[in-house]
């Protein structure tokens, strides 16, 4: 009996052991699901490399997923907050209690278990090539937003270099590019000097000849006026309009109750004198786009206030004398210039640009010269922005170089070359109202005139808007530390319209590993793949003007992309930069293989960027909250998310 009890004892710790032992296996696993979940949960709703409030929460969520309160009968079950180490591996850990069913009877109440788990984001070989529009409404500030669009843009992005830097994995090789755009590109300074033409053709002016013309004589008396009395010193206060359509409002200051004194001594007496009165107040305004892309309007508000001045008519000594006004007329036309000093001669055979160049007879003689003064033209690398190689017009046959995403240009034949975009060559002619949405009397015949049309060099910060210097991909560990990813973010000028084709073009190029780049681009230097990746944030619409200068001329004049004999208007340039974007985000994604992921930042997800995107890589973002949610959603997609534990 004393054995048989003995041993039944013994079965049932054995049986009951087991029947224990697999309920603590059971939850050790489940356990362990949950605390692998909860970890990449934290992980993925990290906002970069921080910790928000939301992260945590959204952690524990997944936990309790994954192993509930009490699951199986376990108690006192914790998922506390995971840390997160200086290499940005989250690490956690779930603890539970497991009662004893049949071992409670030799002593053994409960078995307390622990589970650890770690997540990071991972990176393969990466090339990420960020094409910015930053445009004159970069400038704005977003509703409920602190700061205006590009502050939140440059912080975003700095912090997505950030995660993904802290992602990459030893021996890795990740790679960032930059194509800020808006009428045009600025890459000069990146291509080779054959692929730039030696001379090219501009709507300019030359000198033609300056001729006195009799215009009267002096009369037998002259008339002054002092100033107002007294000066009303206005109060000025400013605000800030469209950057792509800055225009003042009109004025409403008047002069009212005007009224003049009787002449003294006479009204035919020489000398004679009166006196005008007046009440003058209201508002004046005036706009200009400033050298940060803001449209900024000032309002000068004058009291009304009641003012007189002193007119007086005196004898001329000079009466009878003739009057000669001296007249400047040029032919305004397309011009010719050799370009080929901004070719340079640095060892590297690239571009390197130059300053203060003479272009002959641009401007009027100077002194007593009677031949034509010398334009000094500068094209350097805060300006280095090209005009597109030739492209078709519709209908038009032949090869649409500009098009062609990856051959490089052939020296001998100018078609295929970039040209430098130079408006202070540039002249709008014979056209009124330039600065605003409806110019009239465009011209594209040569005009011998005296008149002084619009040139383009006046509307750096708008009409011939010339952004900053894009940049090649470069890794972390070739030079493009945080500090000059921040440096060159704050550096980033924002000015004028908004051509998504040009910049969408040129992200492409500098990206592909077939193009002109191509041999920068093949292989990262282990020899392996690289994943590609354009992200293409925009914060408006196609918003092009036939006034503007841009990657393709004067368009109002030059028309490379129109029919030559009709005026084009914005529409039909809208349209056209839209199709071509479609074509190169199809060939992005469908030629090339890469990514292609598309923010709509403070504006509205359209069908273009839509499709322009690949699938399920566009995103709407409203704020710069959302725009730093999004950036960080893009870099946890990129980097690939893992447990390491």
């Amino acid at each position: 009996m004393i054995l048989s009890a003995l041993g039944m004892s013994l079965l049932l710790a054995m049986g009951g052991g087991a029947l224990d032992l697999s309920r603590i296996y059971l939850i050790k696993t489940r356990m362990q699901q949950g605390c692998d979940a909860g970890v990449l949960a934290y992980r993925k709703s990290m906002q970069g490399t921080n910790v928000i409030p939301t992260t945590y929460p959204t952690a524990l969520a997944y936990f309790n997923a994954n192993f509930s309160p009490g699951r199986y009968g376990s108690f006192n079950t914790q998922f506390p907050q995971p840390s997160v180490d200086a290499n940005v591996v989250v690490h956690g850990t779930a603890s539970t209690s497991v009662p004893m069913a049949i071992m409670q009877i030799f002593g053994v109440r409960q078995v307390n278990l622990v589970s650890k788990c770690d997540a990071q984001l991972q990176l393969p070989n990466t090339d990420v090539m960020f094409v910015l529009d930053t445009t004159g409404s970069m400038t704005d500030t977003n509703p409920g937003d602190s700061a205006n669009k590009i502050t939140g843009l440059r912080n975003a992005v700095l912090n997505f270099y950030n995660t993904l830097e802290q992602a990459k994995i030893a021996g890795t090789q990740v790679r960032y590019g930059f194509v800020p755009y808006s009428n045009t590109v600025n890459v000069g300074l990146l291509l080779r000097r054959e692929w730039m033409v030696d001379n090219w053709t501009y709507q300019s002016r030359q000198f033609d000849r300056q001729q006195q013309t009799q215009t009267g004589t002096q009369g037998a008396t002259t008339t002054s006026y002092s100033a107002w009395s007294p000066s009303i010193t206005p109060t000025t206060s400013t605000s800030y309009g469209d950057p792509e359509n800055c225009t003042a409002p009109a004025n409403t200051a008047t002069s009212t109750n005007t009224s003049s004194s009787a002449w003294d001594p006479s009204a035919s007496a020489v000398p004679r004198s009166r006196t005008n009165y007046r009440t003058y107040g209201g508002d004046t305004y005036s706009a200009s786009v400033n050298s940060g892309g803001q449209c900024v309007i000032t309002k000068n508000s004058y009291a009304s206030t009641q003012q007189q001045q002193t007119q007086t008519v005196s004898n001329n000594p000079n009466a009878g004398q003739p009057v000669y006004t001296t007249y400047n007329y040029f032919w305004y036309r397309p011009v010719s210039y050799s370009v080929a000093t901004f070719k340079g001669s640095a060892s590297t055979g690239l571009m390197a640009g130059a300053s203060n160049v003479s272009m002959a007879n641009v401007n009027a003689p100077s002194g007593t010269d009677t031949v034509g003064s010398d334009q000094k033209v500068s094209w350097t690398a805060s300006n280095a922005c090209i005009e597109e190689r030739k492209t078709l017009r519709p209908f038009e046959t032949g090869t649409a170089w500009d098009m062609d995403v990856d051959s490089k240009p052939d020296p001998s034949n100018p078609d295929t070359q970039w040209r430098p975009f130079l408006p202070a060559l540039v002249f709008a002619r014979q056209v009124s109202n330039y600065n605003t949405s409806t110019p009239t009397g465009w011209n594209v015949n040569a005009v011998n005139t005296t008149a002084g049309y619009t040139l383009l060099s006046s509307y750096t910060t708008s009409r011939a808007a010339c952004p900053s210097a894009a940049r090649k991909l470069q890794s972390k560990e070739a030079g493009l530390t945080a500090s000059v990813v921040q440096s060159y973010l704050n550096a980033l000028l924002t000015r004028g319209d908004t051509y998504h084709d040009i910049g969408f073009l040129w992200g492409l190029r500098l990206i592909s590993k077939e193009g002109i780049f191509g041999s920068e681009n093949t292989a990262a230097p282990d020899g392996s793949s690289i994943a590609r990746n354009i992200i293409f944030m925009t914060d408006g619409d196609t918003e092009s003007h036939i006034q503007d200068y841009d990657a393709y001329g004067l368009s109002a004049l030059d028309r490379r992309r129109t029919d030559t004999g009709s005026l084009p208007n914005d529409n039909d340039q809208n349209t056209i930069v839209e199709d071509r974007l479609t074509k190169y985000c199809g060939i992005a994604k469908n030629q090339k293989g890469i990514t292609v992921w598309v923010i709509a930042f403070g504006t509205t997800l359209t069908p273009l960027l839509r499709n322009c995107a690949s699938t399920g890589r566009a995103f709407q973002a409203n704020n710069t909250q959302q725009l730093n949610d999004t950036f960080a959603e893009i870099a946890a997609k990129i980097a690939q998310l893992r447990l390491t534990r």
